[in-house]
């Protein structure tokens, strides 16, 4: 089940990942991508957004929502600026290494979870070529409040 998050900052999807992800746990992240994306053209404040994804378990994807998902990857590729995740899975950070190979478009991290607040403020950084946030709080809200999930 994909949950969003509180975001660290307004260019940022922030979500976690526990167990199974099927087309109606994907279909609010989309649609909160989609809106950001908008909202960012409409204020022309950042040409390109980024995601964090704290993952507690990974579990099985339906057909349907992978190709969704793979479908609004493809769509949007030049869209995403950075992707933090955050997991204490070891072979997620040799599936990030590998993934930087494959779509050199977002620049991805992995953290372990003890590095969740760096991966916070990496992600928070304003993209390339835009104009920061302008809550200067907003990092240090997200965190607290995941602090207190």
């Amino acid at each position: 089940m994909l949950t969003l998050l509180k975001s660290p900052a307004d260019h940022v999807v922030a979500l976690r990942l526990e167990g199974s992800i099927d087309q109606a746990s994907l279909a609010p992240v989309i649609r909160e991508c989609d809106e950001r994306l908008a909202r960012h053209e409409r204020l022309a404040r950042h040409e390109r957004i980024s995601l964090l994804v704290e993952i507690e378990r990974f579990g099985l994807i339906t057909p349907a929502a992978l190709l969704n998902d793979i479908g609004y990857a493809l769509r949007h590729l030049g869209d995403f600026e950075r992707e933090a995740i955050i997991s204490k899975a070891e072979w997620l950070r040799h599936v990030t290494e590998f993934s930087k190979h494959l779509v050199r478009s977002i620049e991805v991290r992995h953290f372990s979870p003890a590095e969740r607040e760096a991966a916070y403020a990496w992600v928070a950084e304003s993209p390339r070529g835009s104009t920061p946030s302008t809550d200067p709080h907003a990092s240090a809200e997200a965190r607290h409040q995941h602090d207190e999930a």
